[in-house]
């Protein structure tokens, strides 16, 4: 099971780094709610049908919980016996990645980027499964010099280790084009 986890974990990271930026790059992506779609479209290409129902997988985007909050995409295992007879969303298994995603222009303030943060951080409590990893995928369409760029993780104290991935896209004055990162705690 532990190569499931493996290959969701680092699919997820390859999305980002050619298939997210190539969306972009060719101007596919229209904010949140397109990043949203080529994640999903992208992450289910890349793990293959036959991946995902063979190991009773499913993605699904603008996922709730119990606090009323809903999570932008997750990636579960299903208990496909149940599903037979009940509602889909009551049988998840587990959750094996959940991703925040937010794609900002240059003039929006970075605490929309903060409070996905901070809301990742709350689900590393809530969510408990081990194998569980919390990806940030942002795209903030802002220029920096490269000396004043950190990722967003990094302003936190006790971030778990190895638990969270942070996907970051910012523009790059002296490259004069987006930059695509990726932050592992």
């Amino acid at each position: 099971m532990e190569s499931i986890y493996k290959k969701i974990h680092e699919t997820i990271i390859e999305v980002w780094r050619y298939d997210i930026k190539s969306d972009y790059n060719l101007h596919f992506l229209l904010k949140e709610d397109t990043l949203k779609n080529a994640m999903y479209y992208h992450i289910r290409n890349r793990l293959g049908d036959t991946f995902i129902k063979d190991n009773h997988l499913a993605i699904f985007t603008e996922y709730a919980i119990d606090t009323n909050q809903k999570i932008d995409l997750v990636v579960v295992k299903l208990d496909v016996e149940k599903a037979k007879n009940d509602y889909l969303g009551n049988c998840v298994e587990e959750i094996i990645a959940i991703v925040e995603m937010k794609y900002k222009g240059q003039y929006v303030p970075e605490k929309f980027f903060i409070n996905d943060v901070e809301k990742i951080l709350a689900y590393t409590n809530k969510f408990t499964f081990k194998e569980t990893k919390f990806f940030l995928a942002f795209i903030r369409e802002k220029y920096f010099f490269s000396d004043e760029v950190t990722n967003f993780l990094s302003e936190y104290e006790d971030v778990p280790s190895g638990k969270i991935v942070e996907l970051l896209s910012y523009g790059s004055i002296e490259e004069d084009d987006m930059v695509w990162k990726v932050f592992e705690s």
